[in-house]
């Protein structure tokens, strides 16, 4: 009896290590800049982190990629459904408010039982960030902390010099917008106004705060005028696109890779993608600076995060946990800053791949130096960042006076706020 009992034990312990290494599929829901970071992309160096787990793991990935807000809406879609067949989601720090949390996977008993590599070498703000009601709910990947981007070919063709201050970086812009003479017009800046972010990254520049950490409401402020104001010229003399306020980030990629753009307002890590020799005409000519203020030797840069996040509703939660546990680790950070990745580890900016490979290193550092969140995470955050695209946009299409949308602006703003506390 004892020798069958061992032997039936030998047989099952055999079908689970068979059944471990069954093939098996994980669907990520994220943008694409997240599949680009954990896989390369179509970068000519790629690093395939997530490929390489995936091989080891005889497991195939299904990416599913979508922008900002598609992305959330799906997401809390599938997490409000009995069982989803998403096992793994970034998430971007404003959407992580209780509500939402509670739908997340708490990662402590996982954090407990399998640790991730050097977890507090991951900034501590971020960190702190996602943590609710006490429990993890998200592990941080991936900083955006806005820069200025700038096509130093086009520059010198022009004479223009590279601006060093706000004042000199509106007179630049303006001096490097042409027409060729095969009737291309190259935009002296680019950004995309169809998001809160990088607007607000202009808009700080000047001092303008939207709503600050203690969410008290500033979007009336002179600084914040002054900037809309500023913003809406530049949209009338041409220096923006037309279509800045529907232009995308793939599209504001291929416009300065194609040399139609001069400056650009992204994050310092789309350095990679815009010097891609398989893609971009100007290769290691497009250099990235922080973005300048009237301030001596003060930058303005707003930042936000992205964290790996579980549905509470996956079925694949241990599985998706090592694949988060995989591109957390220490090296993982370092190759997918290679891949044009914000990382989340300070100490990941001293490491010589990244010094050798990305020069934009030491001036990221002085960015996150004088960084803040864009918009703090509060429960109607969301319906905030899109009052203030709504406002933003009216300003500088003109439908309304920078002095109408600010006015609007707090109001609606202040009233979001009222509501959420």
């Amino acid at each position: 009896m004892l020798r069958k009992i061992l032997a039936t034990a030998v047989l099952l312990a055999a079908a689970g290590s068979v059944s471990a290494q069954e093939p098996r599929t994980l669907t990520i829901i994220s943008h694409n800049v997240h599949k680009t970071a954990a896989t390369g992309g179509d970068l000519a160096d790629a690093q395939n982190i997530a490929g390489e787990w995936a091989e080891r793991n005889n497991v195939t990935l299904n990416w599913v990629t979508l922008d900002i807000g598609p992305l959330h809406d799906r997401l809390l879609r599938e997490m409000s459904l009995g069982e989803t067949s998403v096992d793994l989601a970034a998430v971007l720090n404003t959407r992580v408010v209780p509500s939402v949390a509670t739908l997340l996977e708490p990662l402590g008993p996982h954090m407990e039982a399998n640790p991730i590599e050097d977890f507090e070498g991951i900034s501590e703000g971020l960190r702190e960030a996602t943590v609710i009601n006490g429990n993890v709910v998200a592990v941080p990947y991936r900083h955006a902390t806005n820069a200025l981007h700038y096509n130093e070919t086009l520059l010198e063709e022009r004479g223009v010099a590279v601006p060093t201050t706000l004042d000199e970086l509106l007179a630049a812009a303006r001096a490097a917008t042409f027409t060729r003479d095969d009737g291309t017009r190259v935009y002296g800046l680019v950004t995309t106004l169809d998001t809160h972010v990088t607007a607000l990254q202009f808009l700080s520049a000047f001092g303008a705060v939207y709503i600050d950490a203690d969410l008290n409401v500033h979007a009336n402020s002179p600084e914040m005028i002054a900037g809309l104001t500023e913003l809406a010229n530049l949209y009338k003399e041409g220096v923006l696109p037309p279509n800045v306020t529907a232009l995308g980030l793939d599209e504001l990629i291929a416009t300065m890779r194609e040399g139609r753009g001069v400056f650009a307002i992204n994050p310092f890590s789309r350095y990679t993608a815009l010097n891609d020799p398989a893609a971009s005409l100007y290769p290691g000519q497009i250099d990235v600076m922080p973005f300048p203020t009237n301030d001596p030797g003060v930058a303005s840069a707003n930042t936000e995060f992205w964290s790996w996040a579980i549905p509470a509703n996956s079925t694949q939660k241990d599985l998706a946990y090592d694949l988060i546990r995989e591109l957390s680790g220490k090296d993982a950070t370092v190759r997918a800053a290679l891949n044009g990745n914000g990382p989340v580890r300070p100490a990941a900016y001293e490491d010589p791949r990244i010094i050798e490979k990305l020069p934009y290193a030491a001036a990221e550092s002085i960015g996150l130096r004088d960084a803040s969140v864009a918009v703090p995470a509060f429960a109607d955050a969301v319906e905030a960042t899109t009052v203030f695209i709504e406002e933003m946009q009216a300003a500088v299409l003109g439908l309304k006076t920078p002095e109408e949308a600010a006015a609007s602006l707090q109001t609606r703003a202040e009233e979001l706020v009222a509501r959420s506390k």
